[in-house]
């Protein structure tokens, strides 16, 4: 058992022993920017290169661990060319097709939340064009483009006409609440929009109106904001309460800082662009702790692998130590199995031996022609009475046939430990359940004269299986005087 889990340590250490504290950066690093790019939009613009440029890297992975450090260079040599590829045909897909992205964008913010079947075809075809281009079929390719742009445009002559609608109405609300004179520059930006998509639907243009919510959001947006304008102007002290609040939201933003100010002073105040400087501070800062943290990671990883290294010589020592010592134990063993197998195979040489004198001392009791003797594979014997034969529907033994029963007698008694089943057999001439108690019949006619010839009675036994057991053709005289027989089996021994 320690042995055992001696050498399940030592795999397992030769499993996540790192192969050097470099090649194990070069590979996060690796393993960070592949999965970086799976997670970016870009992945779906070259599906294919980048999952080869995953499997090459899981290949990295397997020669680190194996230590092959030629492996390991070419495979992170082919993961990084991989990804370059990958990368280089995502830009090119979003050069080439930036006029698809954009429909497809905007049919994206059109459905806003709602999940769209159409949509999701659209997409799909949008991979295929992908995966179309990266396998090199250009004129594929240029009729999933066409069918994309089709199904993206169907999508949005749709759902433009009624946003243009709700767009009108919500710049009629926010001109009646005085957006014009209140949120003027939020408010032409609508209109200027809502003039686009008009221009677009009437004919007038053929520039599709990007960001189809747009012209509605900001109509909105002016209504609401005309809104608050008016209630703060009612209310002259709204306006106080607007700059202490956002004096009160500015020294909460310092305290979070770090910045020291004291919120109960009235004259505290803290600058937009004091806060700005200290963010930028605070984020040079992180990024100057994020350095150091780096280089404490490739010191801890160099330190684990030369304590890896040492544990691992230690226990190749171990190895080596209890590798001899099994070396000799198994010799020893070997020797013992060897001696036990060599005396197995004598017992079996001799079993073998007096097993074939027996069956020659058999055949030797008996004629050519008067029974046939056969072998089988599990060590029965099967004495087939070829010679021995009734009277039709009879069950009697003639006595012409004693002296030949006799000898089968003096045959068996050469297998005393065996146990004998005595089969009858018959044709399929008459009715078959007559046939098999007939046969049953002369089997322990057969059976009662060697009991009466001086056999144990305990060792016989009689079957009776009438014609299901033919040995020939009954469509023949011959092979039914064949299937009319008694076989003697000598079962196998113990």
């Amino acid at each position: 058992m320690a042995k055992r889990t001696l050498y399940l340590l030592f795999l397992g250490l030769l499993f996540f022993l790192p192969s050097g504290a470099l090649a194990g950066e070069t590979l996060d690093t690796l393993e960070q920017s592949i999965e970086a790019f799976l997670k970016s939009p870009d992945s779906r613009f070259a599906p294919a290169t980048a999952a080869r440029a995953q499997a090459i890297l899981g290949a990295a992975l397997m020669a680190d661990r194996r230590h092959d450090t030629k492996a390991l260079e070419e495979s992170i040599q082919a993961a990084e060319a991989t990804l370059s590829d990958a990368r280089r045909l995502a830009h090119d897909f979003r050069e080439k097709y930036a006029g698809l992205l954009q429909l497809e964008q905007a049919a994206v913010e059109a459905m806003g939340e709602v999940s769209d079947p159409q949509l999701n075809a659209a997409k799909v075809r949008v991979r295929a064009l992908a995966e179309s281009l990266e396998r090199g079929k250009l004129n594929e390719s240029v009729k999933l483009a066409a069918a994309a742009q089709t199904a993206f445009s169907k999508i949005l002559n749709s759902k433009l006409v009624p946003l243009l609608n709700k767009t009108d109405a919500a710049l009629i609300a926010a001109s009646r609440a005085g957006a014009k004179r209140y949120a003027p520059v939020t408010y032409a930006a609508a209109q200027k929009w809502q003039a686009g998509a008009r221009a677009y639907t009437d004919g007038l243009s053929k520039v599709w109106p990007l960001h189809p919510r747009l012209g509605l959001v900001l109509a909105e947006r002016a209504r609401e904001m005309a809104v608050q304008v008016k209630q703060w102007r009612k209310h002259a002290e709204s306006h106080e309460a607007l700059v202490l609040k956002a004096r009160k939201e500015q020294l909460q933003i310092a305290r979070a800082l770090g910045m020291a100010v004291n919120p109960d002073d009235p004259a505290a105040e803290v600058h937009v662009n004091a806060l700005v400087r200290r963010i930028n501070d605070l984020t040079s800062d992180l990024e100057r702790e994020r350095q150091i943290h780096r280089k404490d990671i490739a010191r801890l990883k160099q330190a684990h692998a030369q304590e890896m290294e040492t544990k691992l010589a230690e226990l190749r020592d171990e190895m080596a130590r209890q590798q001899s010592k099994q070396a000799g134990e198994l010799k020893e063993a070997y020797n013992i199995k060897l001696e036990r197998l060599k005396a197995g195979f004598h017992t079996k040489l001799e079993q073998e031996t007096f097993e074939t004198r027996r069956q020659q001392q058999l055949h030797k009791l008996f004629k050519k022609g008067e029974v046939k003797i056969l072998a089988n594979l599990d060590g029965s014997l099967l004495i087939r009475l070829s010679t021995v034969k009734f009277a039709p529907g009879k069950a009697d033994i003639d006595q012409k046939y004693f002296n030949l029963l006799s000898r089968v007698k003096t045959g068996l008694d050469k297998y005393p430990e065996r146990k004998i089943t005595i089969e009858g057999h018959t044709d399929n001439k008459g009715d078959a359940r007559a046939n098999q108690k007939l046969s049953l019949k002369r089997a322990e006619a057969v059976r009662d004269f060697l009991i009466a010839a001086g056999m144990a009675a305990g060792r016989l036994k009689a079957l009776g299986y009438g014609e299901v057991r033919p040995v020939a053709s009954n469509d023949y005289e011959r092979g039914r005087s064949m299937n009319r027989r008694i076989d003697i089996l000598i079962q196998a021994g113990p």
